[in-house]
């Protein structure tokens, strides 16, 4: 009784994960729309550099959703890390903060490469047809047949 009711919880709250997912992809949409209409509006480029700092605030935002849509749906820690690093990288470059404060977000950003490559190497996923298949089985299948 127990289990069904934790399985039944489980697929309650993927099924939320999942409406999530919809409704900030809808509004990824909307807000990439108007980013454009915004890039084309010729007269906002009368403040000079401070517009192209919106433009990127904004554009780097939707990317940050874009990347939370697949942490969403993926559940990988290479999606969060993705996340983490995407966030860090529009703090760096859109926020006008102390060299103190870039210091320790390009540290952040090294550590966060430095996790995925040593310490997620082996646990690398892809996506294929099958599922999610490990880079290194899916780089042996793949191999096999060819041979």
């Amino acid at each position: 009784m127990r289990k069904k009711l934790q399985d039944k919880m489980f697929e309650v709250s993927y099924i939320f994960e999942l409406m999530i997912s919809l409704i900030v992809g809808f509004a990824i949409v909307i807000l990439a729309v108007r980013l454009v209409i915004d890039t084309a509006n010729l007269t906002a480029y009368n403040k000079g550099v401070t517009s192209l700092v919106g433009i990127l605030d904004d554009a780097i935002i939707l990317a940050i959703g874009a990347e939370l849509i697949k942490m969403l749906c993926k559940h990988t820690p290479e999606t969060v890390i993705e996340v983490l690093a995407f966030a860090l990288a529009r703090q760096l470059i859109v926020g006008h903060t102390s060299a103190l404060n870039n210091l320790i977000i390009v540290v952040s950003i090294a550590i966060l490469f430095a996790i995925r490559r040593f310490l997620l190497k082996g646990r690398d996923m892809v996506e294929t047809p099958d599922g999610l298949v490990e880079v290194e089985a899916s780089r042996k299948k793949k191999e096999s047949k060819n041979s």
